[in-house]
């Protein structure tokens, strides 16, 4: 793989906050928060749905294949979130990955909320 191909590859499966927030307005994505239930449920972005990654295989039927599903985790160095895109990318989903995960959300500023997983 080339600098290039890597890079579009980078730039087609990872997503921003600022890109997120934009296609959860225009309701293009599917928010999925990877994290163990107690962490989703001290905090997590608002809509996002609380699979946990050790339960994705089992929670496909409940993932939309009409959507980007955008997997998310606790932060940059947390690799639950492309572990889950990878699973769902081989089940033939169209995902991608919130770069920097909850920390870089609540970094620039997006709110989030607090309560029970809706899985």
């Amino acid at each position: 793989m080339s600098a290039v191909d890597y890079f579009k590859a980078k730039l087609r499966y990872e997503t921003t906050p600022h890109e997120l927030k934009s296609a959860m307005e225009e309701g293009k994505v599917f928010l999925i928060d990877v994290r163990d239930k107690d962490a989703y449920k001290a905090e997590h972005i608002a809509g996002a749905q609380n699979i946990p990654l050790p339960e994705l295989e089992k929670n496909l039927s409940k993932l939309p294949r009409n959507k980007t599903i955008v997997s998310y985790c606790w932060n940059i160095t947390c690799a639950m979130a492309p572990h889950a895109a990878l699973r769902l990318a081989e089940k033939g989903f169209q995902v991608q990955e919130l770069i920097g995960g909850l920390a870089e959300w609540k970094g620039k500023g997006f709110s989030t909320e607090t309560g029970p997983s809706h899985s």
